[in-house]
């Protein structure tokens, strides 16, 4: 990941290099050996955890709400977190500041043409018109707070730490009743994420969003799918996973695992 995310710096992305000492709810700090367990017969990865410095590459204007200054600037990203591995061509985005996965950036795709902070000449696409063919992100964050329609959930989440659980980040927060616990991994040897949610006190069960443009391309361990919305039974929010898969449809599978906790 230290390696392959200096290719960013083409891309403009990159504002400083984050500290690899990243400070947890415990005061635990990341190195680069992560081992999470994965599924099937595929090697496991060695997953790599930083803290970035980035240029705001968010276009949906409701996701860049939490960002927003005045006069319709945006606020830079700052100590984001990116996950990712030398063995895999991606870098994972979260944010403690939205409580969101925020993007997936394709590290060996071409830089993307239009930017947020750039303004779209007369008769040009904007950058909400973002297609996989023109942005080297598979995945930008889009809408409100993924977890917004839950009953319980009001106003903004609110992050208070993370933590290790078999050297996988485990993102902690709030939103408005419901205490959250958020895990991400790469699997597959690379082909796929899984988001592992883990929620308390969502007494009427869970609603979860995804970008409209994944709509139908994510999985999940329990629930069922309504267009881009997971309803996921109050019995099953201990432990819900979703999988994105990153590498060609006919490559990527779906079977979730998820590393034993500690």
């Amino acid at each position: 990941m230290s390696v392959r995310l200096r290719s960013l710096l083409p891309l403009g992305l990159l504002v400083m290099a984050g500290p690899w000492l990243v400070p947890g709810a415990m005061g635990q700090t990341a190195a680069p050996s992560a081992t999470p367990a994965l599924s099937g017969s595929s090697m496991p990865l060695r997953l790599d955890l930083s803290r970035r410095d980035l240029k705001n590459f968010v276009t949906d204007k409701e996701a860049l709400a939490p960002y927003s200054l005045a006069e319709g600037a945006v606020a830079d990203l700052h100590d984001v977190f990116a996950l990712g591995s030398v063995s895999a061509p991606w870098a994972i985005f979260w944010d403690s500041r939205s409580c969101r996965l925020l993007g997936i950036l394709d590290l060996e795709a071409k830089p993307e043409p239009v930017t947020a902070s750039s303004a779209p000449a007369s008769g040009e696409a904007t950058p909400d018109e973002d297609t996989p063919d023109s942005s080297p992100y598979l995945l930008k964050a889009s809408g409100p707070f993924p977890l917004a329609k839950t009953a319980g959930a009001s106003g903004t989440p609110r992050y208070f730490g993370f933590r290790l659980v078999k050297d996988v980040p485990e993102f902690l927060y709030t939103c408005g009743s419901l205490s959250i616990e958020e895990r991400l991994w790469l699997d597959e040897g690379g082909k796929v994420l899984r988001q592992r949610f883990s929620v308390k006190d969502a007494a009427k069960g869970l609603q979860i969003s995804v970008p409209e443009a994944w709509k139908g391309r994510v999985t999940s361990s329990a629930g069922t799918w309504k267009g881009a919305v997971l309803s996921v039974p109050k019995e099953a929010v201990a432990e819900v996973i979703l999988t994105y898969p990153l590498a060609a449809p006919a490559e990527a599978t779906s079977e979730p695992t998820t590393p034993d906790s500690n």
